[in-house]
């Protein structure tokens, strides 16, 4: 198997021939550690990685060339980021502040010249040999920024046809560039909306079925009907909302954060045949803080835990964030190329 089949055998939760790899994003600051001068494609190629992505934060007007913490500008939703030294600049001021703000608001243009970033690019290099990602928003966090997060929330339940409103707009933005991004040659669409706290969900079951799920299904639904692949992202502890997230057919969920609680074996075990289970090394203490040792042990683990059968795709908790040692991203994943190879089963894998 080439890195594509690899990746789509276990999104059909097949047997691949090795655990395939992917990730959300990999910070420039490890990719010159590994690779000095290296680009983001040339990196991609160079480590292995089954999967190849990228999409929404790539696109964001102000995002070119080197900039310093605390550099400050507007994306194209209008809403003021500021960077923090990490590759995604942080949402930190929104632009709809009323009624008239909305009806006067023109959303971004799907369109719009070079509104796929250097997406076509990496297609060209990658078809048919790496599985193609485009990550995208969903329901949730567009609004959010838009609105801000408080302001939102206090809308589901004081002003819920506002919040209606903001959230169908936005997401018919996405839904355009999606099938924009499918055109030219994505496979996988990735939906990067949070949704939890490491404690639980960021609103209500109640809530979320009433305002993110419908525009969630709306999303898988428009990505199945384009031909492509659906899987959701989202951080925390998602428990009390994952029966709903699975039944909007999504192929994959990501990552199974360990630091919220989220148990990649239990999770293997509920959901492992209506879904792939895409995750889960742990990036916030582990990648960051451990050995290569110990990351090795980590993959061992997660792997017998989590791919017996198929249908399972490794990748960190998270992101390959500034923090990670870049000799820990390594270990994770020649680790996985060693011992991911099938036949696994849970007794663990092949020394």
């Amino acid at each position: 198997m080439n890195s594509q089949e690899r990746v789509f055998a276990a999104l059909e939760r097949r047997k691949p021939d090795r655990v395939p790899m992917l990730e959300w994003s990999i910070d420039s600051k490890v990719i010159n550690a590994i690779f000095p001068q290296c680009s983001y494609l040339d990196f991609l190629e160079k480590i292995g990685m089954d999967a190849v992505s990228m999409g929404f934060e790539h696109t964001m007007s102000g995002q070119q060339g080197d900039v310093q913490p605390g550099y400050k500008f507007k994306d194209k939703w209008g809403v003021t980021r500021v960077y923090t030294g990490e590759a995604i600049a942080y949402p930190i001021e929104g632009i709809i502040e009323s009624k008239e703000d909305l009806k006067s608001y023109n959303p971004p243009d799907p369109d719009a010249p070079n509104a796929l970033g250097f997406f076509p690019e990496l297609v060209e290099r990658f078809k048919g040999e790496k599985a193609i990602i485009w990550e995208n928003r969903d329901t949730l966090s567009n609004p959010r920024y838009l609105r801000g997060t408080e302001n939102l929330f206090l809308d589901y339940i004081e002003n819920p046809k506002f919040a209606h409103e903001i959230t169908e707009m936005a997401l018919s933005y996405e839904i355009e560039i999606v099938k924009k991004a499918v055109k030219a040659g994505a496979e996988i669409v990735m939906l990067g909306d949070d949704y939890a706290y490491n404690y639980g969900p960021l609103i209500s079951p109640n809530h979320f079925k009433e305002f993110v799920l419908p525009g969630l299904k709306k999303m898988v639904d428009a990505v199945h009907e384009l031909g492509a692949y659906c899987v959701k992202h989202t951080d925390g502890n998602i428990m009390l909302i994952l029966d709903l997230i699975i039944e909007t057919g999504v192929d994959g969920i990501n990552p199974i954060d360990p630091i919220a609680g989220m148990d990649i074996q239990k999770i293997k075990a509920l959901y492992g045949n209506k879904v792939c289970i895409i995750g889960n090394i742990d990036c916030g203490d582990l990648l960051t803080n451990g050995t290569p040792e110990q990351v090795i042990k980590a993959v061992k683990t997660c792997i017998s835990e989590a791919s017996p059968g198929g249908g399972h795709i490794l990748s960190s908790s998270n992101s390959i964030h500034s923090g990670v040692k870049p000799e820990n991203f390594l270990a994770m994943v020649e680790a996985t190329k060693k011992f991911g190879l099938y036949p696994i089963d849970a007794n663990g894998v092949a020394e």
